[in-house]
C-alpha cells in the first residue's frame, strides 16, 4: 500500500485551488486597465471633437469681425444722417427754414387769399412717384453772404400760382430780397410780396440763374420804383 505524506496532498490542493484564483485576479486587472484605456480613448476623443481647430477659430474671427464692422458702418451712415436732417431742420438759414416762411406770408397775404381762395396748400415739385415734397431751390454765396433762391407751388380753392424767392442771410440772420408770386392762369398776375432789393443786404453782383425766364415786378400799387428784372438773361 502505497502511503502519500499528508502535508504534499495539502500542497497539491492549495496549488489546485489558488491558480484558478491568480487566473480571475490577472483576467479582472486586465480588464480593469483596458476600460479604463477606453475611457481616456474616449474623452482625448470628445475633447478632439469639441474643442474647435485653428482653421475654425479662424473662420468664427473673421465672421465676427464681418457683422461688427457692417453694425459699426450701419451706426456711421445712420448717425451721418441724423446729423444731416438735424442740422438743417435745427439751422436758423436753410431751405426748409426759408420755405417754411415764405409759405406763412403768403398764406398770410390778403392779395393772394382773393386770388387762390382760402385754404391755402404749398407744395414742391412732383416726383415720380407722385409726391410733391421736392423743394426746388440753389444756393449761392455772395461776398461771403450765403443765400437761396427757391421755386414752389401754390393752390387755393379757385387757383393755383407758382411762388419764387430769393433769401440772403444778415448780420442779423437772414431776410428775402424779394418774395413774389404768379398765378397759373388768367389773368396771370404778379404779386409781390416782399421785396428788398437796392437795400443794404442787397449787391449788384451777379448771382446764380435757377432757370426761370426774366421777369419784371409791376409797382403792385403801392408806389414802388421800378424793378430790374429778377432773372437777368445772360
Amino acid at each position: 500500500m502505497l502511503v502519500i505524506p499528508v502535508h504534499r496532498c495539502l500542497v497539491t490542493q492549495l496549488k489546485t485551488h489558488t491558480l484558478p484564483i491568480i487566473t480571475n485576479s490577472r483576467h479582472f486587472t486586465l480588464t480593469h486597465n483596458l476600460l479604463a484605456v477606453k475611457k481616456s480613448l474616449t474623452k482625448d476623443v470628445t475633447r478632439a471633437t469639441s474643442t474647435p481647430g485653428f482653421g475654425q477659430k479662424a473662420k468664427e474671427a473673421t465672421r465676427t469681425t464681418y457683422y461688427t464692422a457692417v453694425v459699426v458702418v450701419g451706426l456711421g451712415m445712420t448717425g451721418l444722417m441724423m446729423y444731416a436732417v438735424f442740422k438743417e431742420l435745427l439751422s436758423s438759414f436753410s431751405p426748409q427754414t426759408v420755405y417754411s416762411a415764405a409759405v406763412d406770408k403768403c398764406s398770410a397775404h390778403p392779395r393772394i387769399i382773393d386770388f387762390l381762395g382760402d385754404s391755402v396748400k404749398s407744395y414742391g415739385e412732383e416726383s415720380r412717384r407722385g409726391r410733391r415734397q421736392h423743394i426746388s431751390h440753389l444756393p449761392y454765396e455772395v461776398e461771403g453772404n450765403k443765400g437761396f433762391r427757391m421755386k414752389f407751388y401754390l393752390k387755393g380753392q379757385r387757383r393755383t400760382a407758382t411762388a419764387h424767392l430769393d433769401a440772403r442771410q444778415t448780420l442779423s440772420g437772414w431776410e428775402f430780397r424779394y418774395l413774389y408770386l404768379q398765378l397759373d392762369s388768367y389773368p396771370y398776375e404778379v404779386i409781390v410780396v416782399e421785396d428788398n432789393r437796392g437795400t443794404t443786404i442787397d449787391s449788384p453782383s451777379s448771382l446764380p440763374s435757377i432757370g426761370y425766364p426774366a421777369t419784371t415786378l409791376p409797382s403792385d400799387g403801392n408806389d414802388l420804383p421800378p424793378l430790374p428784372p429778377l432773372f437777368p438773361s445772360k
